[in-house]
C-alpha cells in the first residue's frame, strides 16, 4: 500500500512538474529577446468609447510637457549655481519622468499613440538651455513658473471637463503635484 501511494505521489509530482515546464517553455517562446524589446501595441478602442478629440489633445500636451520639463531640467541641473534650484531641477526630472510613464500607459490603454520626443526638438531645447550668458538660475526658475501656471490651468480644465473618466482622474490626481511645483518655483523666484 505504501509503495502504491508513494508511486502515485511521485507520478503526480512528475505530471505537475512536466506541466509546469511545458507552460514555462510556451511562455518563453512568446516573449521577445532582450535584443528585441517588445513594443506594446495600442488597444483598438470600441468606436462608442473612443477618446474625444480634446481628451486626446490633452494626453498629447501632457506627454510633450513632461518630456520638455525633463529635458530642460537635465540640461540645467549641473550648471545652476543655487543648490535649491538644483534640487528643484532634480525634482522636475523625477516627477515628470514618473508622470510621463503614467500618461503614456493611459494613452496606450485608450488607443492614443503619442509621438516620441524627436532629436531635432531635443537639440533645439538643449541649445537654448546650454547657451552662455545671463543668470541661468533665474531664467530656469522663471520658465518653470510660467510653464507650471499653464500646466495647472490645463490640468484643472481637463479634470473638470474630460469626457473620459480615467483621463479626468489622471488630471485630477496629477494636479496637486503640479500645484506644488508651481509653489516651489514661485518661492525660488522670489528668493533669487
Amino acid at each position: 500500500m505504501k509503495t502504491t501511494l508513494s508511486s502515485r505521489l511521485r507520478g503526480a509530482a512528475f505530471m505537475i512538474a512536466a506541466s509546469l515546464a511545458a507552460s514555462l517553455a510556451a511562455k518563453d517562446t512568446n516573449t521577445s529577446s532582450p535584443s528585441q524589446p517588445s513594443v506594446p501595441t495600442p488597444v483598438q478602442p470600441d468606436p462608442a468609447t473612443q477618446v474625444k478629440h480634446h481628451d486626446k489633445e490633452f494626453l498629447e500636451h501632457a506627454a510633450k510637457g513632461n518630456m520638455q520639463e525633463v529635458m530642460i531640467a537635465q540640461a540645467v541641473v549641473d550648471r545652476v549655481a543655487n543648490p535649491q534650484v538644483r534640487d528643484f531641477a532634480n525634482t522636475m526630472i523625477a516627477d515628470h519622468t514618473a508622470s510621463d510613464k503614467t500618461v503614456r500607459a493611459l494613452a496606450l490603454s485608450k488607443g492614443v499613440v503619442l509621438e516620441d520626443w524627436d532629436a531635432k526638438s531635443n537639440a533645439k531645447l538643449d541649445e537654448k538651455w546650454t547657451e552662455k550668458g545671463g543668470n541661468l538660475d533665474k531664467k530656469y526658475v522663471h520658465a518653470m513658473v510660467e510653464d507650471h501656471e499653464e500646466d495647472v490651468k490645463m490640468f484643472t480644465k481637463e479634470a473638470e471637463k474630460a469626457n473620459d473618466p480615467e483621463i479626468a482622474a489622471f488630471a485630477r490626481d496629477t494636479l496637486p503635484t503640479l500645484q506644488h511645483h508651481l509653489e516651489m518655483a514661485r518661492a525660488l523666484e522670489k528668493s533669487l
